[in-house]
């Protein structure tokens, strides 16, 4: 697969298309969760465009690491991936909240089940039932986890 770069714009426009998306379904979640670094910024704009439409939406960027790897593309399946900043999750987050995981692209899915992973093992019974992952690129066929944005 060839690899595609997209311009500032087009992120930008991607990351607002996500989040008229999102606000279209119906869902509104309680809390939105950014992966530091990509998802970021996606984060951000989800949670701007649905503050603007009205909807209290709380929001944090967490960050993940790989141990055994030098960068990302490197991953080969056997990679640790770590899970940093969730104290302010765990300290506020119940069952009954709906929570938003937005990155920028869904590739292995790797990132995005580690937090999940995570966020089940700190918050036991609080953690959610009502998870979503939302991202403007998807790799289906990269897809490791079985879980589909």
């Amino acid at each position: 697969m060839k690899k595609q770069f997209v311009s500032s714009q087009e992120h930008l426009q991607d990351s607002f298309r996500l989040a008229v998306k999102i606000y279209e379904s119906g869902y509104r979640p309680d809390y939105i969760v950014g992966i530091w670094r990509g998802g970021t910024p996606v984060g951000i704009v989800v949670h701007e465009f649905l503050a603007y439409m009205g909807i209290k939406v709380d929001h944090i960027s967490v960050r993940t690491s790989y141990r055994g790897v030098e960068f990302y593309g490197q991953d080969d399946g056997k990679t640790q991936t770590r899970v940093h900043n969730t104290r302010f999750l765990v300290d506020r987050v119940n069952a009954d909240d709906s929570l938003l995981i937005v990155d920028d692209v869904y590739s292995s899915g790797r990132s995005v089940k580690a937090v999940i992973d995570r966020l089940s093992k700190k918050l036991r019974r609080n953690m959610p039932k009502d998870v979503r992952i939302a991202v403007p690129w998807y790799k289906p066929s990269h897809n490791r986890t079985g879980r589909v944005p």
